[in-house]
């Protein structure tokens, strides 16, 4: 996996600011999670990483306090 600055760029244009995180679940990947742990567009941001050859898998939580928490996950 190979991510650039370029793709970075073009996912922060797309959906705005994110994290890159490691999944606390003993993963070994990165995940991103944008705003609030918010949903975006999956096909568009695989699109955005596909040139990279990385596939996207939305993880999602529910959290009694604050509802659904998505992050994504970078094979």
């Amino acid at each position: 996996m190979n991510l650039d600055l370029n793709i970075l760029t073009a996912i922060r244009n797309e959906f705005g600011d994110f994290q890159i995180t490691k999944p606390y679940y003993g993963r070994d990947t990165i995940a991103l999670r944008f705003g609030y742990w918010r949903r975006v567009n999956l096909p568009i941001l695989q699109e955005l990483l596909s040139t990279a050859g990385v596939e996207v898998v939305e993880s999602d939580i529910d959290d009694d306090d604050c509802g659904t928490l998505y992050s994504y996950h970078l094979k």
